[in-house]
C-alpha cells in the first residue's frame, strides 16, 4: 500500500490529499475501459457501413440516441447518489453490464443488435461514471489534478486500444468480430480492481439523511454560476458529435488506407494525454474561462480542416486538433462541475450537467448525420457537413464563454 501511496503521490504530482491508493485504482480502472473503448470504437463506423450495410444517417441516429442513454444513465445514478447515499451498487452494476454489452456486440448481425449493445454499454458508462466523479470530488483535495489525471488515464488506456486494435487488423485482417471479442478482457480486468483492489467506504448514510433530506426542489438551490457554466457547455457540445464522423471523413479522404485509422486515433489519443498532463499542471491556477476558451477555438480550427479536408495532411490535422482540444477541456468541465456545486447535492449537480448533455449531443450527433445527406443535395462533400455544423456551434461556445463570468474564482460558493 506504501508503495501505491508513493507512486499516486507522483503521478498527482504531490497535490493530491485524501484516499490516494483510491485514485490511482479507480484511474487504472478506467484506463481498462478505455482500451476496451477505443479497442470497439476505432472501427465500429466501417462495420456498420460496409459490412452491416448501415448509412452515415443511420450511424449518426444511433451514436446520438446511445450518447443520449448514457448521460440519462448519469442523470439518474446522480440524483440516486444523493437520495439514497450510496455510490459502490451503481459502480459494479455499471461494471458487471459493461462486460455484458461487449459480449453481445461481439455476437451481433445487424444494424439493430449494434444498437442495443451499444446502448447498454452506454447505459453502463452512465451507471458506473456518475459515482466516480463523486468519490473524486470527496476524496480529491484538488478536483482539477485528480480529473485531468483520470482523463489522462482514460485516454492511455484508448491509445493503447487503438495500437492494440491496429496490430490485430494488420495480422489478421479486418476481422470485425475477433477485435469485438478481444475487447471484452479488459471489462473484466476493471471489474477485478473494482471488485478487489477500490477501498472506497461509504459515507454515514443514516448521518447524511438526517442532516440533508433530498427533494426536487434541490435542484433549484444551485448557484447562478452553476447554471452560466451549463448554458456555455451546452453550446459546446453542439460540437461534440461522435468521432466517428472523423472516421467517415477519413474514409472518404483516404479510401485506400483504412487500416491507418486507428493510428490516426492514436494520434488523436496521444495529443489528449500531453495536454490533460499540462492542463492538470494550471487548472487551478489560471483562470478556467480562458482555458475552456483556448480549447474552443482549438476544436474550431478542427472544423475548419474537416470542412475543407482533401489530403493525408489536413486529416491528421483534424485528428490530433480535436485530441488537443479534447484534453484542455474535458477534466476542467469536471473539476468545474464539482467546484460549482454544493458538497451535499455533488450528485444531483453531475446528474443535471449529464443529463443536459446528453440532450445536446443527441441532437449534435443526428444532426450530423443529417447534414451529410444535406451536404450531398448542395454539391458539397458530405463528410463535411457535421464539420460546419460543429463551426457554427464552437462560435456560439466561444461567445457565450466570453460574455459570461462563469468561472471566476470569487463567485464559487464555499464547499
Amino acid at each position: 500500500m506504501r508503495q501505491i501511496d508513493r507512486w499516486s503521490q507522483f503521478f498527482l504530482c504531490g497535490k493530491s490529499s485524501g484516499d490516494h491508493a483510491t485514485i490511482i485504482w479507480i484511474c487504472c480502472m478506467h484506463m481498462f475501459w478505455g482500451i476496451a473503448t477505443s479497442m470497439v470504437f476505432s472501427l465500429l463506423p466501417i462495420f456498420i457501413v460496409d459490412e452491416l450495410h448501415g448509412t452515415a444517417k443511420s450511424f449518426g441516429l444511433l451514436e446520438g440516441a446511445v450518447t443520449f442513454f448514457s448521460f440519462m444513465a448519469k442523470l439518474c445514478a446522480g440524483f440516486l447518489m444523493d437520495i439514497f447515499r450510496k455510490k459502490r451498487p451503481m459502480l459494479l452494476t455499471g461494471a458487471f453490464l459493461t462486460v455484458l454489452s461487449k459480449l453481445f456486440l461481439a455476437l451481433s448481425f445487424n444494424v439493430a443488435c449494434v444498437f442495443v449493445a451499444k446502448s447498454l454499454d452506454r447505459f453502463a458508462k452512465g451507471l458506473r461514471h456518475a459515482p466516480t466523479d463523486a468519490i473524486l470530488a470527496e476524496i480529491a483535495a484538488k478536483g482539477g489534478f485528480a480529473y485531468s489525471f483520470r482523463y489522462m488515464m482514460i485516454v492511455l488506456g484508448a491509445f493503447s486500444g487503438s495500437i492494440l486494435t491496429s496490430f490485430i487488423v494488420f495480422s489478421f485482417g479486418q476481422n470485425f468480430r475477433l477485435i469485438f471479442a478481444i475487447a471484452i478482457i479488459p471489462t473484466i480486468i476493471a471489474l477485478f480492481i473494482l471488485k478487489t483492489k477500490i477501498k472506497y467506504k461509504e459515507n454515514d448514510v443514516s448521518l447524511l439523511r438526517e442532516k440533508y433530506r433530498w427533494t426536487i426542489k434541490d435542484v433549484t438551490h444551485m448557484p447562478v454560476i452553476y447554471w452560466r457554466f451549463i448554458v456555455a457547455v451546452t453550446f459546446l457540445m453542439f460540437n461534440r458529435f461522435s468521432e466517428g464522423f472523423i472516421t467517415l471523413m477519413a474514409k472518404d479522404v483516404l479510401p485506400n488506407s483504412v487500416e491507418k485509422f486507428p493510428i490516426f486515433m492514436a494520434g488523436y489519443e496521444v495529443c489528449a494525454i500531453i495536454t490533460a498532463l499540462v492542463i492538470s499542471k494550471f487548472a487551478d491556477k489560471i483562470d478556467g474561462t480562458k482555458l475552456l476558451i483556448g480549447g474552443v477555438f482549438i476544436v474550431f480550427s478542427a472544423d475548419l480542416f474537416g470542412i475543407f479536408s482533401h489530403n493525408f495532411y489536413t486529416v491528421i490535422a483534424v485528428y490530433l486538433l480535436s485530441g488537443i482540444h479534447m484534453g484542455a477541456t474535458q477534466g476542467l468541465m469536471a473539476s468545474t462541475i464539482a467546484k460549482c456545486a454544493p458538497k451535499h447535492l455533488i450528485g444531483t449537480a453531475f446528474a443535471l450537467f449529464y443529463g443536459i448533455e446528453g440532450i445536446a449531443l443527441f441532437i449534435s450527433n443526428y444532426f450530423a448525420g443529417i447534414s451529410s445527406h444535406l451536404a450531398t443535395a448542395c454539391s458539397i462533400n458530405p463528410s463535411s457537413g457535421p464539420f460546419m455544423i460543429g463551426a457554427i456551434a464552437s462560435l456560439s461556445a466561444i461567445i457565450c464563454l466570453y460574455r459570461t463570468s462563469l468561472l471566476q474564482r470569487r463567485q464559487l460558493p464555499e464547499k
